[in-house]
């Protein structure tokens, strides 16, 4: 972050050196993050950083490959794989009690949340509410928790020669125009082109795993969760591994609506 602020800083310079009130207002966001960021005390989301970047009158293309360098280092810091397996398992009867206890620890997180989301229908084909409520209550844990806290999500989205399917793009917009301005919430997109559901997980702070298998049925999951930093340790390297790689939700429905 020391580094990466450095950088900043020089940029800073390089566009006449602005006040901290004039760069804030540019990039729409506090100057409180303004400051935290130039002074190397966090790093901001993707989303943030470009419009920093841009307030400063950088080039994006590079800056977003430095950004994420920093971010996978940071990652990969931040979680070291412990050495022992300690964990406890609770295994769910129905979707219904998965998501009711996914939302209960998302309520209770401190300060980081990655998820999953890999499935042949977008989210609104649901029917039970306590799913509808468990992605209601990841949207409110964003808002309400402090900008230093993240939600990250992987969104895989079935595709056929590259395109996919009208419902899920119809949800991919509505999902950006939701998040635009939540800047503690991050989405990328993995272009996925099996023909059948995958595993999910809900990675919470470095304490829970929640992992769920979709059933034949789009109403049919199992799950189970995992208590202990080790087991979530291995989801989490996979997580960070597969997010530097991918697009940005933005990126993706600009690219298909064209």
């Amino acid at each position: 972050m020391q580094r990466f602020a450095a950088e900043l800083r020089r940029l800073r310079i390089a566009a006449g050196d602005p006040q901290l009130k004039t760069i804030a207002a540019r990039a729409q966001c506090s100057q409180a993050t303004v400051s935290e960021t130039l002074n190397g005390r966090r790093l901001p989301s993707e989303t943030v950083t470009r419009r920093l970047v841009t307030a400063l009158g950088g080039d994006w293309a590079r800056w977003k490959e430095l950004w994420r360098e920093v971010r996978t280092e940071l990652d990969e810091l931040k979680h070291p794989a412990p050495q022992t397996l300690q964990a406890d398992m609770v295994c769910y009867p129905d979707p219904p009690a998965f998501y009711r206890a996914a939302a209960d620890r998302v309520r209770a997180a401190r300060h980081e949340i990655r998820l999953t989301y890999v499935r042949l229908h977008p989210p609104g084909q649901w029917v039970d509410s306590e799913v509808t409520a468990y992605y209601e209550t990841l949207l409110q844990w964003a808002r309400e928790t402090s900008e230093s806290a993240s939600v990250r999500r992987i969104i895989g989205v079935p595709e056929r020669d590259g395109v996919p399917p009208p419902a899920y793009l119809a949800w991919l917009q509505e999902h950006q125009e939701e998040v635009r301005d939540l800047y503690t919430y991050e989405a990328r997109v993995m272009s996925w082109n099996s023909s059948c559901a995958w595993h999910n997980t809900a990675l919470i702070d470095d304490s829970v795993t929640f992992l769920s298998f979709s059933g034949a049925g789009r109403q049919q999951l199992t799950g189970f969760s995992v208590e202990g930093p080790v087991f979530l340790a291995y989801f989490a390297s996979i997580f960070d591994r597969a997010w530097g790689a991918l697009r940005t939700l933005d990126e993706y429905v600009a690219r298909q609506s064209r």
